[in-house]
């Protein structure tokens, strides 16, 4: 059996009508304890600096995704440069893809806040 640990909490009177109403709308199987733990989850799950929550995650898993596009930009912009290249102008183009690869990744990065902003 799972141990629960308990705590008690003071409301004020307005939020207890409020939290009384929502738990009076949901099945009967809700309680409103379990309105406040769901709160208390969600709160917890945004926090960006508790370690294992959702948000803490998902900004560690953007900065992983950033540093690997732009290795991937990086690359190909050196595969693109070499296409066009001799073996006497290798040494350019990998200066060049380096030089124009933060011009891709800003459009890359421009390209992800249009798409996070419409979700």
């Amino acid at each position: 059996m799972k141990k629960s640990i308990r705590r008690s909490l003071s409301m004020t009177r307005e939020m207890a009508q409020r939290l009384n109403q929502i738990a009076s709308g949901k099945p009967r199987n809700i309680t409103e304890a379990d309105l406040i733990r769901e709160a208390i989850r969600r709160f917890l799950d945004e926090q960006d600096d508790l370690t294992g929550s959702r948000k803490h995650f998902q900004r560690s898993f953007q900065q992983r995704i950033d540093q690997l596009e732009e290795a991937i930009a990086f690359q190909l912009n050196v595969l693109i440069y070499l296409l066009d290249a001799d073996e006497a102008e290798l040494r350019e183009a990998i200066i060049t893809a380096r030089e124009r690869g933060g011009t891709l990744l800003a459009q890359m990065k421009a390209v992800r806040e249009v798409k996070d902003k419409g979700q």
